[in-house]
């Protein structure tokens, strides 16, 4: 008797916990890794996520990341998942190679703003899957951020409709936001993970990529990178108090039978 107690106790706290994770008081992201490399002189990047999404497991799979029009693979955006409740979410492509693609507007999938992103122009780069990623990258200012639509999400965004929830984090320096969007439209509900590299490039890194003036000194770049980064938007994204409510709910159905998410 006393141990059945027990695990209802349990088992409600962890409800508890992934309600207030989803309902935005606190990030969906454990932790966060983000580094660069060198290979053949282009600059790579790397990030990396642990995230916070309760007993909700992500697919065990890597997305490919192609050159538009050559089809060079330059990336992936890979996804790992254990027991415990363990999702790693990782984003590796090489910036030099796309920085310098035409950029635009962009929106999520569900037509919402972009978190972090907002309304700077962005290089939009389709992964498959329906999967998308987005770079925004200029002297002094840059953000990465990938969207993956999931098929176990359509039957969510058919009840709530278009909506977009994203919290944001700050671990180590590290800013970002990462939540999810839904719409009543099939194949446009999914996950998001953004995050600012602006206190994360080096100057010289700007430069390497290409979109920095290598003739300025370290110092004034440094100056106008602080300045820069004035220009994300770096509040959190949430719905209606309605939307935010049936979010939850939805999502605590997912946490309790364990759900692993199905890419389309």
């Amino acid at each position: 008797m006393a141990n059945s107690i027990l695990i209802r106790l349990v088992s409600v706290f962890s409800l508890s916990l992934f309600l207030v994770s989803c309902g935005g008081q606190k990030p969906m992201v454990k932790d966060v890794r983000v580094s660069t490399e060198y290979v053949d002189n282009d600059v790579y990047l790397s990030v990396g996520a642990n995230l916070s999404i309760g007993n909700v497991m992500l697919p065990s799979t890597s997305l490919p990341i192609y050159m538009p029009k050559s089809w060079k693979e330059i990336g992936s955006i890979s996804m790992t998942s254990a027991i415990g409740g363990q999702n790693y979410l990782k984003i590796d492509v090489n910036v030099s190679a796309i920085a310098h693609l035409q950029a635009s507007q962009a929106s999520l999938p569900n037509g919402a703003v972009l978190p972090l992103i907002a309304n700077n122009k962005v290089i939009t780069i389709p992964v498959g899957k329906g999967a998308e990623l987005y770079l925004t990258i200029a002297d002094g200012v840059a953000a990465i951020g990938a969207a993956i639509p999931f098929k176990t999400f359509d039957a969510m965004g058919a009840k709530v409709g278009t909506s977009s929830l994203f919290p944001v984090f700050n671990i180590e320096n590290v800013l970002g936001a990462a939540g999810i969007y839904t719409s009543k439209q099939a194949g446009k509900n999914g996950f998001g993970l953004f995050v600012d590299l602006s206190s994360v490039l080096d100057p010289i890194d700007f430069v390497d990529i290409g979109v920095a003036d290598a003739s300025r000194s370290l110092k004034s770049a440094r100056v106008m990178q602080a300045q820069s980064t004035a220009s994300l938007n770096a509040n959190s994204i949430k719905p209606s108090s309605r939307k935010e409510r049936r979010l939850n709910k939805e999502l605590l159905r997912m946490h309790r039978r364990r759900a692993r998410l199905r890419l389309h």
